[in-house]
């Protein structure tokens, strides 16, 4: 019908309404046989369907994300206003760290691994020793001389601060706050906490000479924790890393890396979660503090 009406008919040639109806029906008949179900105006609403789902789509992501940051800002705000709440003037030190995820340490325990004195205690059997059980002994006695002298520089350096200061010496994160951490639950240790207005640090104490690549794990693990704590708390947290000079001791350049120090940390310094002062303790002071002069910190 399509051919006579276009080649036969009167005037030749013509494209008529009735030959593109056919032609409409030739094309849906051919259709059908590939498709259970056709329809043309079917095709054109699926395409717009599409399109106004993906919008629908992109919009309600972008309000769940607005909710969800509401809400972490709703919870926070409710638990520093609690915490605000709790605290007071006559608050004693211990309840104000473990109500802020800190508290005193019952360990005894020392977890800085790196230390010099890895000798093993020498019996003698006579009153004679050779010379290298003698410089052994001689070591030993100046470890432990260093180590006191680490002691009297916190002694004073916290001696120094303002009255209003507080001061709790070998604190630890609480086990309640444990939870925040998602990669280690190490258990660390620190000198000391000190905590001023709205500012809290945490004390490490160490000789300036015995700053090793060892140490410098630990000092990340330490930094890690505190600016978690800080994150979680909204609070201004440090680490306050104390070197203590002695001149009166021999130089160690193989375990000297201050400078190294410096440079590895230099973001967490920038960041202000790092600080870094010295403290020169006299040869008599260090003395004082093993025969137990010194007194206590608290």
């Amino acid at each position: 019908m399509v051919y006579a009406s276009f080649f036969l008919a009167e005037p030749k040639h013509q494209i008529t309404s009735g030959i593109i109806t056919l032609i409409a029906i030739v094309v849906v008949l051919v259709l059908s046989e590939s498709f259970n179900k056709l329809s043309v105006g079917k095709i054109l609403n699926l395409s717009r369907e599409v399109e106004k789902k993906e919008k629908e789509s992109v919009a309600v992501k972008t309000e769940n994300k607005e909710l969800r940051q509401e809400l972490f800002k709703i919870v926070s705000n409710v638990q520093q206003s609690q915490v605000n709440n709790t605290i007071n003037t006559n608050t004693t030190p211990e309840a104000l760290l473990k109500m802020l995820g800190v508290v005193k340490s019952d360990s005894n325990e020392d977890d800085d691994t790196d230390t010099e004195d890895t000798e093993p205690t020498i019996s003698t059997k006579s009153n004679v020793v050779d010379s290298r059980e003698q410089e052994k002994e001689e070591s030993r006695a100046k470890s432990r001389l260093r180590k006191h002298a680490v002691e009297a520089g916190l002694h004073n350096f916290v001696a120094k601060q303002p009255f209003e200061s507080k001061f709790i010496e070998r604190v630890e994160f609480s086990s309640a706050f444990h939870a925040i951490d998602p990669i280690m639950d190490k258990r660390v240790i620190f000198d000391g906490y000190m905590k001023h207005d709205e500012a809290e640090v945490f004390l490490e104490a160490r000789h300036s000479e015995m700053t090793s690549l060892m140490f410098f794990d630990r000092l990340y693990i330490m930094l890690s924790k505190i600016n978690l704590y800080r994150e979680a708390k909204s609070t201004n947290a440090e680490l306050l890393l104390l070197l203590v000079e002695t001149e009166w001791t021999e130089k160690s350049e193989r375990r000297n890396l201050n400078d190294r120090l410096l440079e590895y940390f230099q973001p967490a310094i920038k960041n202000g979660l790092l600080r870094i002062e010295r403290i020169s303790v006299t040869e008599e002071e260090a003395q004082n503090q093993e025969n137990g002069h010194q007194g206590t910190l608290l």
